[in-house]
């Protein structure tokens, strides 16, 4: 899918700057990235300025990159102590069901991932943490979303493109996002079934902190999940959003 390569691409390019600016050394400009990652220059030029609007990188008057303020706080969180103890949940999830398990955060109209476990036989290869895809075509979107209201997701998602972005059943309008929404509170649960990847079950819970305020989702990813096994994998998710919620709560 494009979608997936552009997330690996932007990955490589913020993972460059990011070890560029590690070393001390000059920062990359587009074209030193675009020689650095052996990415085509326009595209690199594109997937920098959406990293630059995401905050991940930032350019200053040189014109070079480097981690953005938005990079910082993703690298904080993944050591809030409740997320590092939310691994053995991930981990347990992994260990039961042919799943990649994912606590994933609100950026915009995207979901960003914090932090994942995946099968030692399985791993994703574009999975990292900071990785953003949409947030109304993803499981891990949808529970990010499931205290909003219409008017809430008109505000957010007022200029997103649905059309071509996603997969073979994502939501095309708001007025339809906001439906399974709804659908999704009725089954206490987001079920996203081909809505991201073709043939790939997506099941989501949002996860609470302090004044039950959503503060991140679980979601378990997968193209190999048997259909038995979709109930026992909802309860299993379920319990552990619980566990873990007693646990951003505590630590809030």
């Amino acid at each position: 899918m494009q979608q997936q390569s552009s997330l690996a691409q932007g990955l490589s390019l913020l993972t460059a700057a990011t070890q560029r600016e590690a070393t001390g050394r000059s920062a990359f400009t587009v074209s030193r990235l675009a020689d650095h990652t052996g990415i085509e220059r326009s595209r690199v030029s594109r997937l920098t300025q959406e990293l630059v609007q995401l905050r991940m990188l930032e350019k200053n008057e040189e014109l070079v990159f480097r981690p953005g303020p938005r990079h910082f706080q993703v690298a904080a969180a993944r050591h809030t102590p409740w997320l590092r103890a939310a691994r053995s949940e991930l981990r347990s999830l992994v260990a039961r069901f042919p799943v990649d398990a994912r606590i994933s955060a609100s950026l915009g109209d995207r979901a960003l991932l914090l932090r994942f476990e995946s099968p030692t036989s399985g791993t994703t290869a574009s999975l990292r943490p900071g990785m953003v895809t949409p947030i109304w075509c993803t499981g891990a979107g949808r529970a990010l979303l499931w205290d909003s209201s219409l008017g809430t997701l008109e505000q957010l998602l007022g200029n997103a493109q649905f059309v071509g972005v996603g997969g073979p059943r994502a939501a095309y309008s708001i007025a339809e996002l906001a439906a399974r929404i709804d659908r999704d509170r009725s089954s206490g649960h987001v079920d996203a079934f081909e809505e991201f990847e073709h043939e790939s079950s997506d099941l989501a819970v949002p996860l609470r902190g302090e004044g039950e305020v959503i503060v991140a989702s679980l979601s378990c990813v997968s193209q190999a999940l048997p259909e038995a096994e979709t109930p026992g994998l909802i309860a299993a998710m379920k319990a552990a959003a619980a566990r873990i919620t007693t646990l951003a709560t505590s630590n809030s």
